[in-house]
Formats: structure tokens, C-alpha cells, sequence
């Protein structure tokens, strides 16, 4: 599927005060891209993949504006300046049909750099579901044009259950990459982690 490009926000992670060494110290410096598409039927085919029980007419946006501090807190462990668009994410809100919460969601393309493939930007467009604990619930790796084994369940469920205290570093604790795709593997990882950060600063949980 084809960028929007007008749409596309660009998001970077954070860093929280108390995370465990092994997570703060996980490799790839952290920066990412926050997926959208033109419509919100796409967007919510995407949604219900994470969340397939889901009431599909109850999905809420979360928008959140980070402040002047927080900002200042995550250049200073990023060592860049925030865009624009890095300021202000949005979170998308699951419940079922009884109104109970079920978790929140978020699409990331986790790339520091351009990867080509046949003449074209290959895209790494990754939707990462959080559940009531502060755990990785769900992840999916969509319209993928690389090596398809990474957007599998057998490669993909390894990060279910991981929360911020958990290993992300591929190799370690479980995670095996896709074999030949270390790096590709590496950055789904990378994404997972990501989306528990932002979730973190910005909601709480």
C-alpha cells in the first residue's frame, strides 16, 4: 500500500525515567515514523487485526501534546530535536461491545534509514496492540514486500507479552530473527519497545 505522503507524521520514542538497563540499553537508537493511511477504512482493517474483538463502531483516537519538558527530556536521550509532528501522537483506544477496555494501539514504521528494494522504498509498517497491563498484546506487520516469514505469527508472537521491562534485543531471551533478516527483524522489535515508550510518557500505562 502506498504512503500518503501529506499524512505521514514522523514520531520518535522516548526514554522513561526507571526503565531496566537492559531495555534502555537496547541497541538501534530509537526513532520512528508514525504510520497513517488516507482512509479511515484502512486504518480500521488495520485496527481490527490487532484487536479482533474489538466493537468495531468503538474505537477512540487518544491525541496527546507532549510539553516543553517532556520535549527537552527526549532530545536530551535522543540526541536530536523533535519534529513538529513528534509532539503530537495519536493512540487508538479499543473496547468491546459491553464498553470494557481492551487495549490501545499504534502503526509505526520503525526505520532510522531508507531500505530499497527493486528500485523502491521497501516500508516497515508495523501496528503494535498494548493490553491493560502495559504489555505487548498483538503485533502485525502489514502490505510487507520483503521476506514475508516476518509477518508471520511464528516470528511475531515471540514479542507478545513483553512489557517495558522485558528483553528486546533479538538473539536474547527468546527472540530468534528471521534467518537472513536480522536487521528487518531487529526493527519490528525495535517498534514493539517503541510503542510501549510512547504509551508510557503518554498515557500513563
Amino acid at each position: 500500500m502506498a504512503w500518503n505522503t501529506p499524512l505521514r507524521t514522523i514520531l520518535t520514542t522516548v526514554a522513561l525515567f526507571g526503565l531496566a538497563a537492559d531495555v534502555a540499553m537496547a541497541p538501534a537508537p530509537a526513532q520512528a515514523h508514525l504510520a497513517k493511511w488516507g482512509s479511515w477504512e484502512v486504518t480500521h482493517r488495520n485496527l481490527m487485526r490487532l484487536f479482533p474483538d474489538a466493537d468495531p463502531n468503538a474505537w477512540r483516537i487518544k491525541r496527546y501534546q507532549f510539553s516543553d519538558k517532556e520535549v527537552k527530556q527526549l532530545e536530551q536521550q535522543l540526541g536530536f530535536e523533535l519534529y513538529p509532528e513528534d509532539k503530537t501522537p495519536e493512540f487508538y483506544v479499543a473496547h468491546d461491545e459491553a464498553g470494557q477496555f481492551l487495549g490501545v494501539a499504534i502503526f509505526i514504521d520503525p526505520r532510522t534509514k531508507p531500505k530499497i528494494l527493486d528500485g523502491s522504498v521497501l516500508t516497515l509498517e508495523i501496528g503494535i496492540g498494548v493490553d491493560a497491563r502495559g504489555t505487548i498484546d498483538r503485533i502485525r506487520v502489514y502490505d510487507y514486500r520483503g521476506d514475508l516469514r516476518l509477518t508471520k505469527e511464528d516470528f511475531l508472537k515471540q514479542l507478545e507479552g513483553r512489557g517495558l521491562d522485558s528483553e528486546f534485543r533479538m538473539g536474547k531471551a527468546g527472540l530468534t530473527p528471521v534467518p537472513g533478516e536480522p536487521e528487518e527483524s531487529q526493527l519490528v522489535a525495535n517498534a514493539g519497545r517503541e510503542a510501549l515508550l510512547l504509551m508510557k510518557v503518554a498515557l500513563g500505562r
